[in-house]
């Protein structure tokens, strides 16, 4: 599979490298595509990519770092690299352009803190007479922030960027999936709903031959020799260890519908108290999950925050695999699969609302402050409600096709929610998006905001 998209971001790795010395901090959740842009970045250019592994000490790294140093820069063998002090010493004082990368760096917190203190000794005194191109890369969205963006910060203002990798575009996974070959809509739509803008999952339909959601469910979880059969537990066992069941349970209610801190504890078993760690290492240290409150409450402290995925396939991993796991491991895959085809359209629902959210996100931000959902105590929803002083819009988001009556029968009943949004100023254009809509350029005359996906540029 080629390489997509990420133009912006190999633009500026690309200036950076020719006007070095320079330091690039690259950041991102896990699977999202740093390591294949920085391998795409220093494909035919001397380069040294040090992989920063959590279960080895300082002392075994330097001993591997060194030995990887010498052997790709072809080093005399009198030269040891087998400390901090000696290996920066060496990166910094080379005499030709290198670029030199340091991905999962935030573990140095844990594994030796003061070799970022080395580091930015290092870089405060060479690094603008070195011809290094250094990169760091981690995955820990709060790690990296404690590392270079937090005042008092070890590498504070040091780089001279701070990229932001995020997951691809719903428009980019679709053109991903027509190159591979998956020329229906419908089953382009499953796919992505399955996987997100996650592109690690992609190249798997290719290399399995999945053309659809069922031989996808089956080559690639629901099978003995699945790729992805332990992704979710490999991934938290990697990060957490030991912990890794209590992060399991907490995944697995909110994949539930328990999204307030209080209905996660109830449905975990643990102290409320104990909850906002972990909840913090889920969205700061994976991105699994994020924190919400309603766009009307953005910018101030809200009670009525939720905790809901950024990651389609660990949902889906944690409804249907954790909560199953006896049967899993069996290998009683049928039941499994009939069960998430039974429930797809009503599970994939919340997935197709993030996923127009985000594409009329995109079109209507340049004309309105805030866009969001809203919810309030008793239970109301709009599922998206963009504001501006001088006129808002509420949009009903359906995972269906729609008649003409039916549509009408939701705009309706979406104009009852409006005066339950408390201080909205000005007139609230009403909308519906969904999958296909009936009579849509009559509602168009009559006033109304109509997208479906053909609009949206997903077909």
């Amino acid at each position: 599979m080629r390489f997509y998209n990420r133009e912006k971001e190999r633009g500026l790795m690309e200036q950076l490298y020719r006007t070095g010395p320079s330091f690039l901090v690259i950041t991102g959740r896990r699977r999202v595509g740093k390591t294949e842009l920085i391998k795409k970045f220093c494909k035919d250019k001397s380069a040294l990519y040090y992989y920063v592994d959590q279960n080895k000490s300082i002392e075994i790294l330097m001993e591997e770092f060194g030995r990887f140093t010498a052997t790709n820069l072809n080093l005399p063998e009198y030269i040891r690299l087998n400390t901090p002090e000696t290996l920066l010493e060496f990166l910094f004082s080379y005499d030709k352009p290198l670029v030199v990368v340091f991905d999962e760096f935030q573990r140095f917190l844990k594994i030796d803190p003061s070799f970022i203190s080395q580091m930015q000794r290092f870089w405060d005194l060479k690094g603008k007479d070195s011809r290094i191109f250094l990169i760091i890369s981690g995955s820990s969205v709060g790690m990296i922030r404690k590392i270079f963006l937090d005042g008092g910060a070890p590498l504070f203002k040091r780089a001279d960027n701070i990229l932001t990798l995020r997951p691809f575009e719903p428009k980019d996974c679709f053109t991903i999936l027509t190159d591979l070959g998956i020329t229906d809509p419908a089953v382009r739509l499953d796919l992505y709903l399955l996987f997100g803008g996650t592109i690690y999952y992609y190249p798997f339909l290719f290399k399995y031959g999945c053309t659809d959601l069922v031989s996808s469910l089956e080559s690639l979880v629901l099978s003995d020799i699945a790729p992805l059969r332990r992704e979710m537990s490999d991934v938290l066992i990697e990060e957490f260890g030991k912990e890794h069941a209590t992060y399991y349970e907490i995944l697995a209610a909110i994949a539930e519908g328990k999204c307030a801190q209080k209905e996660i504890a109830d449905y975990t078993h643990l102290e409320p108290t104990s909850l906002p760690p972990y909840l913090r290492d889920l969205v700061d240290l994976m991105g699994i999950i994020e924190y919400r409150v309603p766009v009307t409450e953005m910018g101030r402290r809200s009670k009525m925050g939720r905790y809901l995925f950024s990651d389609n396939f660990f949902r889906f991993y944690a409804r249907y695999i954790y909560r199953n796991m006896s049967q899993y491991q069996s290998g009683q895959y049928g039941p499994i699969k009939d069960r998430v085809l039974l429930e797809w359209k009503a599970f994939s629902g919340w997935a197709f609302e993030e996923m127009v959210r985000t594409l009329l996100r995109e079109e209507l931000a340049p004309r309105y402050n805030r866009i969001g959902s809203w919810w309030n105590r008793r239970g109301d929803e709009i599922d998206l409600l963009a504001l501006k002083p001088d006129g808002n819009l509420a949009v009903e988001i359906k995972n269906r096709d729609l008649s003409l009556s039916q549509a009408r029968g939701f705009l309706s009943a979406l104009e009852k929610k409006i005066p339950l949004v408390k201080g909205l100023s000005g007139p609230v254009t009403l909308g519906i998006a969904a999958r296909a809509i009936e009579g849509k350029e009559i509602l168009i005359q009559e006033g109304y905001f109509i997208r479906d996906l053909a609009d949206m540029g997903i077909g």
